[in-house]
């Protein structure tokens, strides 16, 4: 009834918490198309397209918008009647309203997709899919509301990224399972694997000399953002984070076999338990590194492509710092991963409860 009761306000919580993003520019507005007309213009393709506004003080007003779509550009968008695109008002020397196509409106089809994938994972996983939901959005809470203003104000970004990962693992275990034997074991065994991940990041990221310059993303940190940051922190700590998922249920299914085999047979010894855990462990991890490795290279696809066309020697391929950080990223998570299951073998099999505790329990029941 407690954990019903807490479940209850930390969802309270997050439905009555309005996070909004900082916009620098309200004349933003979302519009829908009304209509498209595409024409050659001084041998460019040019669209003129009417929308009308949907927000604002200039709401249901319509207002027409010249085009230019930049092919093999992320601003070539496929306009047709009933988009939804952003776009930014301006005025003339005469007063009158301008506007410009600067995106187009993601939000209401990412709100679809998020609904779906509310409404499967509590058809389909009951009391304990709505513990996971408010789990994730606790943990994006701490990354929004925590981790992201403490590396922005300066802090070590690998020590808030520790302190934070703790946090989530330990609301995640609490939330889902309860302050138990089993969530306690847990806890452990992701906390560890997730700082031995951290380890080797900052022993490699240093032996590599990383700056953490490398990414896109970084460029226009440094470019449009007035603020100092600990760029290689700020690369380490998306180690942990990535990290994080994985061991969390590598943890908990090494846990959980090893407690329920030890149900079954309370007889079982700890060399028993701890080699049935090593056993199981051997076949989550042949699946669970593909899974961690292959969802990096998954995000590398483009990079790959690129360092295909350039034909380069694999030691200098390699020597570039922007393949050298996913190369750190995903070993170094694998290692931690790998390493999480004898750490949790252990664990489980000393913190399992004894047989008399368990006839005790098992009399009780009866």
């Amino acid at each position: 009834m407690g954990r019903k009761l807490v479940l209850l306000i930390l969802i309270l919580l997050l439905l009555g918490s309005n996070v909004h993003a900082i916009e620098d520019n309200k004349d933003i507005l979302k519009a829908e198309v009304l209509k498209v007309e595409e024409y050659s213009k001084a041998g460019i393709t040019t669209k003129a397209v009417k929308v009308k506004i949907l927000e604002g003080k200039y709401k249901g007003k319509g207002i027409n918008i010249e085009y230019i779509p930049v092919k093999y550009s992320s601003n070539s968008y496929e306009l047709r009647k009933g988009s939804r695109v952003l776009i930014k008002l301006s005025s003339d020397q005469d007063g009158r309203i301008k506007a410009n196509i600067v995106n187009v409106s993601r939000e209401d089809h990412l709100k679809l997709l998020g609904i779906i994938f509310l409404v499967v994972i509590i058809i389909f996983g009951g009391i304990k899919g709505i513990l996971s939901v408010t789990s994730l959005g606790i943990s994006g809470l701490v990354i929004v509301k925590i981790m992201i203003p403490l590396i922005v104000d300066g802090h070590n970004p690998m020590l808030v990224a520790i302190v934070s990962t703790i946090i989530i693992i330990l609301i995640s275990f609490i939330l889902i399972s309860g302050f138990t034997r089993k969530s306690f074991v847990a806890i452990i065994g992701t906390v560890g694997g997730t700082i031995i991940a951290g380890i080797l990041a900052k022993v490699f990221t240093d032996l590599c000399s990383i700056t953490g310059l490398a990414s896109e993303e970084v460029n226009f940190l440094i470019t449009y953002m007035d603020t100092v940051i600990d760029y290689r922190g700020l690369y380490l700590s998306g180690v942990l984070i990535g990290a994080i998922g994985v061991v969390m249920d590598v943890s908990m299914s090494i846990t959980s076999v090893i407690f329920e085999l030890k149900t079954q047979n309370p007889n079982m010894n700890f060399a028993e338990l701890v080699g049935s855990g090593l056993k199981v462990g051997r076949d989550i991890m042949a699946t669970m590194v593909n899974t961690l490795i292959l969802a990096y290279v998954g995000g590398a696809m483009p990079i790959l492509l690129v360092f295909h066309f350039m034909r380069m020697p694999l030691g200098s391929l390699v020597s570039m710092e922007i393949l050298s950080t996913e190369i750190i990223r995903s070993l170094c998570g694998s290692i931690g991963l790998i390493l999480t299951i004898p750490l949790t073998s252990l664990v489980a099999s000393m913190m399992t409860p004894s047989v008399r505790s368990m006839r005790k329990v098992y009399k009780y029941k009866r």
